[in-house]
């Protein structure tokens, strides 16, 4: 049961991750080039599409992660201690989706740098727990 939960929790860190890192690294560098209006216009469209499944993944990640930390061996050893980390990283990455309504390009770097450390967090945790 524990390693289907890790299975679980790295899957939906890693999702939340990688939709994060192509809405920075990709599409954020083709937005810089276009005019304000068509920005505003193709945003309003990846942003339908995006935030349901960022609203599933990162879910699946808060939720995971808690189960993680309370089914670790101990919740005081390392590895339960990096799940807590990582659920930690992904309410800073939640604080800053919800702050602000405007994606500013500066949020989205920080909030994808809680998101890769929550991610790195997890991975580690499920590594030691072995």
């Amino acid at each position: 049961m524990e390693h289907a939960l890790q299975l679980a929790v790295l899957v939906f860190a890693a999702l939340a991750t990688s939709g994060l890192m192509v809405d920075w690294m990709g599409l954020g560098r083709a937005m810089s080039r276009l005019s304000v209006s068509t920005y505003v216009e193709f945003r309003q469209a990846t942003d339908h599409s995006f935030d349901p499944y960022m609203s599933i993944v990162v879910v699946g990640v808060l939720l995971g992660s808690v189960a993680l930390a309370i089914f670790s061996h101990e919740i005081r050893s390392l590895s339960g201690e990096l799940a807590i980390a990582g659920s930690i990283c992904y309410v800073g990455f939640l604080t800053i989706a919800f702050s602000t309504n405007v994606r500013v390009d500066k949020q989205i770097v920080v909030r994808t740098l809680f998101s890769l450390l929550g991610l790195a967090c997890y991975i580690l945790a499920c590594l030691l727990s072995r």
